[in-house]
């Protein structure tokens, strides 16, 4: 009975032996490492379309700039650059337009001002029309404004000397660089001396007569270019009885028609091309001859949505 009783110890001695020996053994093992939590991809938003509000008058005087360049009104052009820059002095056109335009007047008016030296000793008033002309490109050309004092002492001394009653000869420096310009058909510039000289004497029939000249052939010019435009508002400023002003109007009309048509069918063209830039610009033209144009309104908001929409795509 004892060794019954002893062999019977001995095997619970190792089966608690084994368990203990398993416990350990799993206790050493360690538990199994859990999965890193799913990171769910982040949606970026595309940054906020930061609308620039004075970007529509910059263009304007841009465009503006641009239209005076063509038509050779360079002094007219500097100031709407110069408008545009003073609204954002960062604008690379406007910067670009300015510093070409000064130089081009910086080379004119010199010419100008040389040749009026080379003419003081021989035709002394066809050199003061070259001062003159010097002055109206570059205001502040400080040669010209000396040469011209001493004209102008030269005029007051004479006139001091003209019996009383006689007829004001202040016109004829106001007509002479307008003359000047006509002549050499610059009408666009004649247009703006005359211009000036109306203002000092309103009822001259010489200035007014040449004044509507200058209107009529600048808007010839215009009309022979396509400028339809540029001619209607040269031929407007004009009776419709003056010349053929009437019937240059109706061709100008005509023009201007057949080119909304053109723009507006070029434009729904380079929409379905997917231009859509290129599409706007072209309804754009349309609504400037014809402001109330509804198609054109509606497809440049249709081309400016699906913009919007590819840039946010980006």
């Amino acid at each position: 009975m004892i060794i019954k009783d002893r062999g019977h110890r001995t095997k619970i001695f190792f089966y608690l032996l084994s368990s203990v020996f398993y416990l350990l053994l799993f206790a050493c093992v360690p538990p199994p490492a859990k999965p890193p939590p799913a990171i769910e991809p982040s949606v970026s938003k595309p940054p906020p379309v930061v609308i620039d509000p004075f970007k529509p008058f910059i263009d304007e005087h841009l465009k503006k700039a641009a239209s005076l360049e063509q038509q050779g009104e360079i002094l007219g052009a500097i100031e709407e650059f110069k408008i545009a820059l003073t609204i954002d002095h960062a604008n690379d056109e406007a910067k670009v337009g300015l510093k070409r335009l000064s130089e081009m007047a910086d080379i004119e008016a010199e010419k100008h001002y040389q040749k009026g030296l080379s003419l003081k000793k021989s035709d002394p008033s066809k050199a003061r029309l070259e001062f003159l002309m010097t002055l109206r490109i570059k205001p502040d050309y400080q040669l010209a404004i000396e040469e011209l004092k001493g004209w102008h002492l030269f005029v007051a001394k004479s006139r001091l000397l003209t019996p009383a009653g006689e007829i004001d000869t202040g016109v004829e420096d106001y007509l002479s660089v307008a003359l000047s310009l006509y002549e050499d058909g610059d009408y666009a510039g004649a247009i703006q001396e005359f211009l000036k000289a109306r203002e000092k004497y309103p009822k001259n029939p010489e200035i007014i007569k040449h004044l509507n000249l200058s209107y009529y052939k600048q808007g010839v010019a215009h009309f022979e270019k396509g400028e339809y435009k540029n001619a209607l508002q040269m031929f407007s400023s004009l009776k419709p009885d003056f010349e053929k002003v009437g019937d240059y109007i109706k061709k100008v009309r005509a023009g201007l028609k057949k080119t909304a048509e053109d723009s507006y069918k070029n434009g729904l063209k380079l929409f379905r091309e997917q231009k859509l830039t290129q599409a706007i610009e072209q309804w754009n033209i349309v609504l400037e001859i014809e402001p109330d144009h509804k198609k054109a309104r509606e497809y440049i908001e249709k081309a400016k949505n699906l913009l919007k929409s590819l840039e946010q795509l980006k």
